[in-house]
């Protein structure tokens, strides 16, 4: 899992803006009161989840051997600048 702390939301929009170019989201609801938003990326190599929390806590699970997640995981660290929000 990474997690992205403190994000603004107009940032975490231009992610999945950026993201559903690519990728096919798939659209779930927020599972408690802490949570904004929440979605899927449906691939071949298996699904990563997507959680956007109140907080600004962007977290994205998956596992290092999927290949969708490490490209995400790169795609999103040219987005946002790690020093701001790691």
């Amino acid at each position: 899992m990474v997690a992205y702390k403190k994000l603004p939301p107009d940032l975490y929009h231009m992610i999945k803006r950026s993201l559903a170019r690519d990728y096919v989201l798939s659209q779930y609801p927020a599972c408690h009161d802490a949570m904004l938003d929440s979605f899927e990326i449906v691939s071949i190599d298996g699904n990563v989840p997507v959680f956007y929390y109140k907080d600004g806590t962007l977290e994205v699970s998956g596992d290092e051997s999927n290949r969708t997640f490490r490209r995400m995981v790169r795609r999103l660290n040219g987005l946002v600048s790690k020093k701001d929000y790691i």
